[in-house]
């Protein structure tokens, strides 16, 4: 029941943020901020004495217009992402870049975990896709938190990427325009 539920709210905000209407809630803030906002939340589920969280956060001049609920949910679905799949993995790092010229901040989540294998990253954004469709269930997932992901940061006017090794790790990377 608790899957189906989960099924059910990942199908209702993409749902949501597809429609023709759905507007975004923009707010004058620092990415940095909402970061480490996520990242305190995610420390809980880790275990400690093996594995942790470094962020690696820009100094933010100026303020980014983005909707900070939504991408507050990019980054949750991001690092969710890391504890389900990423395999022994030890270190996430979560890291804020800016880039002034091309006027936009870019934000990477980057795991030391067992990779991804190169012929599953163009599909990683497509619903229901999963790279390892065996342990579908075992895992919890609804395989739309990517989907999700990217629905939101396009939203935004930005883009999204993947690129991983296997064998050393997995980076998620979206960058978000600065808008006025």
């Amino acid at each position: 029941s608790d899957r189906l539920c989960s099924l059910v709210e990942d199908l209702l905000q993409l749902a949501e943020l597809e429609s023709p209407t759905h507007a975004l809630s923009l707010e004058n803030g620092t990415l940095s901020a909402v970061v480490q906002t996520v990242a305190e939340r995610f420390e809980d589920r880790l275990d400690l004495e093996t594995q942790s969280i470094r962020l690696e956060l820009a100094e933010e001049e100026k303020p980014v217009r983005f909707d900070p609920v939504k991408i507050e949910r990019v980054i949750e679905n991001l690092l969710d992402n890391v504890l389900r799949y990423a395999g022994d993995f030890s270190i996430i790092t979560i890291r804020t870049i800016m880039e002034s010229k091309a006027r936009e901040i870019r934000c990477e989540v980057e795991d030391d975990g067992c990779g991804i294998p190169e012929k599953d990253l163009p599909h990683l954004f497509e619903r229901f896709y999963r790279v390892d469709k065996g342990r579908s269930r075992e895992s919890g997932g609804t395989g739309l938190g990517l989907s999700i992901v990217k629905h939101v940061v396009e939203l935004h006017g930005g883009s999204v990427t993947a690129r991983s090794e296997m064998g050393k790790g997995t980076t998620f990377s979206f960058i978000l325009p600065h808008r006025s």
